[in-house]
């Protein structure tokens, strides 16, 4: 990552792709407070500090690599001595297969956009070690850097007899001494022979624009950029049939129907024929799913569950004294509690610009649902 460091130090072992950390400052960004004028995506790239990059890096490996690029079997680091000039390896096949098909992703962090001799340096270490048949060659190799490769490196990348060209010309000033501490690699008739037939058109640049599209594809993009907030899908409609998740809050429903009938209720086939009662369940219904949307949004786009646990818990507090007033019980405390929600002042909540009407309600049942209320209690 750093012209000292890969990644991770993890000495010479691979290991599976570790889980970025959380950004500091995430809510600032994302609710456009306190952080000054808007921030262009390319600038606030290359503003990254060699730690911002390392979890930007994790974060678009986890979740764009693994998840999103077609076919991958697995997905490694490899940092610190004895990495042989692979940071991010990529397998296409499990290991037991002949030929086995991979991608390489040196990743760097430079005070300025990556040149020519730090390239030569690092495709020399490819080079040498594919020729010396410690692994094989990459089928795509991608430099991918914060600030981007100068337009001298672009050429040579653009032109690939011209690229090896050049290394073979500068090899003892940027490769020789600079492939492993442990001895100087001259360039030997062997070893150029392998220079010469190497397919130099694998090595390339991942442009920072795309690096942000791809990055853009995961759930972490809008905590680190403070994007403008998406829109947000529609609700999911509740299914036919209660889903497991929905069974404590349906279950306190039944409970309070069950009150207001004077029968036992634990089906909708049993105040089916009244039509009040039918409209607020499956409206009941409707709000949970929508307060779910809520949830779904904080955990796929914000990469943060504890927004909406966070919100959850002021609709908790604030509407304490409408579900604990033993004034009203049953489907009554439901409807007071409802309403109180529906008039509750949201503090400035990342989540707030995306509360609608449905979700003040269907956070009632969420916190039924988790067992916060209770609809019949004394």
């Amino acid at each position: 990552m750093s012209k000292s460091k890969t990644i991770v130090p993890i000495g010479a072992q691979l290991t599976s792709f570790p889980n970025p950390t959380p950004w500091p400052g995430a809510n600032a960004r994302l609710l456009g407070v306190g952080a000054g004028l808007p921030v262009s995506k390319l600038d606030r790239l290359a503003s990254f500090d060699d730690s911002q990059f390392e979890r930007f890096v994790l974060e678009w490996g986890n979740d764009y690599i693994k998840a999103k690029v077609p076919g991958v079997y697995e997905v490694q680091l490899r940092g610190g001595a004895g990495d042989k000039g692979r940071d991010v390896i990529v397998w296409f096949d499990p290991p037991s297969t002949v030929s086995r098909r991979w991608h390489l992703y040196q990743c760097k962090h430079y005070s300025a956009a990556l040149g020519a001799s730090s390239a030569y340096e690092e495709i020399g270490k490819v080079l040498y070690y594919t020729a010396v048949g410690d692994y094989s060659s990459p089928d795509e190799y991608w430099f991918v850097t914060h600030k981007g490769v100068t337009s001298t490196l672009q050429d040579l990348l653009d032109y690939p007899e011209t690229l090896k060209a050049g290394l073979l010309a500068n090899w003892d000033k940027h490769c020789r001494g600079k492939i492993t501490t442990l001895k100087k690699i001259e360039l030997t008739p062997k070893l150029k022979a392998h220079i010469d037939a190497f397919d130099f058109s694998i090595f390339r640049a991942k442009q920072p624009l795309d690096l942000i599209s791809e990055h853009a594809q995961t759930r972490y993009h809008l905590t680190v950029f403070g994007a403008p907030l998406i829109d947000r899908p529609l609700p999911q409609k509740p299914p036919s049939s209660a889903a497991p998740l929905e069974a404590v809050y349906i279950a306190q429903l039944y409970k309070a129907i069950s009150l207001k009938l004077g029968i036992e209720v634990s089906n909708v086939s049993h105040f089916v024929h009244d039509k009040k009662l039918s409209a607020l369940f499956e409206r009941s219904r409707m709000a949970f799913y929508s307060a779910e949307g809520l949830k779904e949004l904080a955990r796929d786009q914000m990469a943060d569950m504890s927004y909406f646990d966070t919100l959850l818990g002021e609709f908790y507090d604030g509407l304490y004294y409408y579900y604990s007033d033993e004034a009203f019980v049953g489907l009554d405390r439901v409807v007071e509690t409802v309403k109180g929600a529906q008039s509750l002042q949201i503090s400035d909540h990342v989540l707030k610009p995306h509360v609608v009407p449905n979700d003040r309600e269907g956070m009632c049942h969420q916190m039924a649902n988790d067992g916060r209320v209770e609809w019949c209690s004394s």
